[in-house]
């Protein structure tokens, strides 16, 4: 586990007042700014073929002579055979799927090609509603990046950018020594209602502690297997019932990023969405060590941090373009603090 995590924040009054309650903003998965953020990826052919196949062998709509209102066994062999996935490198290149299928489509009935059509709509609606249930699943993440202040944490200019209103905003390091300090919890759950503070403290250092992650960036989106995606079922009133290996690919989606973003080093916590809930979402955080202030933030927000960080114990370091090359360079806050004390001395009406 990393000994400081960094976030960057844009200068809005919610994310200071944030910053001075010491607490922590944890964002639906949804509102991500890359939209396949947490968005577990699947195969709609392969699903669609897998699920359809097993509902004709299933139904008996495989027979041993032609028919109009069925597939030959050698059709269903050859829809077996088939492929969702076009391999244009191959020497030997299996039928496609689709193209197979309504190709012997055309020599059905009339009757057999509705209820056909009837079954792969419903096959594409189930699919698609298991899917949206999975991408709503009730958890929430607070994103990080892991740097070096003394080795590369000048260079990312980009992160100062992307987040931060184009420098205007600040970044925090928050110290995880007593996150990543063993617990071993003494209020028992009874407790909860004599003494709710320390219970809660307890608990949620540990959810803290056991949601941490680091991101994994590669060129592959998580997938879920067409088998276990129909082993999902929906009950009477639409939620999800799944198995642990579903959860596994749903934890795993939540920290896999295209490498596009690897500059990032993200690291992740995730909690469930009713421990968030009884927090209103603003997790308690109090692990503040530094604030670094954008190289563009204008004087009132300085101003406003620097008696924030007074409260909260952190450690004020001001940002500032480098004259020379694309980094930028720190500068201790007092050099500030002593430039306005000395404007002042300046008389308006001289």
């Amino acid at each position: 586990m990393p000994e400081s995590l960094f976030k960057f924040y844009k200068p809005t009054s919610e994310n200071i007042i944030d910053i001075k309650n010491r607490r922590l903003w944890f964002s639906n998965p949804v509102s991500l700014n890359d939209p396949f953020d947490c968005h577990t990826g699947y195969n709609t052919d392969s699903y669609e073929k897998h699920v359809f196949l097993e509902y004709i062998n299933k139904h008996g709509y495989v027979e041993p002579e032609n028919s109009k209102d069925g597939f030959t066994v050698d059709e269903f062999e050859r829809l077996s055979s088939s492929t969702t996935e076009y391999d244009y490198y191959s020497s030997k290149k299996p039928e496609k799927y689709h193209t197979l299928f309504w190709k012997l489509m055309d020599d059905k009935s009339e009757a057999f090609n509705r209820h056909v059509y009837d079954v792969i709509r419903q096959v594409r609606e189930e699919v698609t509603s298991k899917m949206a249930r999975l991408r709503n699943a009730k958890i929430r993440i607070a994103s990080f990046s892991v740097l070096d202040r003394y080795k590369g944490f000048n260079d990312i200019i980009q992160m100062w950018s992307h987040y931060t209103d184009n420098h205007q905003g600040f970044c925090v390091e928050y110290d995880t020594s007593l996150i990543r300090a063993p617990i071993n919890l003494s209020i028992m759950d009874h407790d909860f209602y004599s003494d709710q503070s320390a219970y809660m403290d307890e608990r949620i250092r540990v959810a803290l502690n056991a949601g941490l992650f680091p991101v994994i960036y590669t060129a592959n989106r998580v997938n879920i297997p067409k088998t276990k995606l129909k082993r999902i079922k929906l009950d009477s009133k639409g939620n999800l019932q799944h198995d642990s290996e579903v959860d596994a690919i749903l934890y795993k989606t939540y920290i896999v990023k295209s490498a596009k973003w690897s500059y990032e080093n993200e690291w992740r916590i995730i909690l469930d969405g009713d421990v968030c809930d009884y927090y209103d979402n603003k997790v308690p955080f109090p692990y503040i060590k530094r604030i670094f202030l954008g190289c563009k933030m204008n004087n009132h927000t300085i101003d406003t941090l620097i008696e924030i960080a007074a409260e909260v114990g952190a450690e004020i370091v001001m940002m500032a373009m480098d004259n020379k090359k694309f980094v930028l360079r720190e500068y201790n806050i007092d050099s500030y603090t002593w430039d306005k004390k000395r404007s002042k001395w300046n008389n308006p009406f001289s």
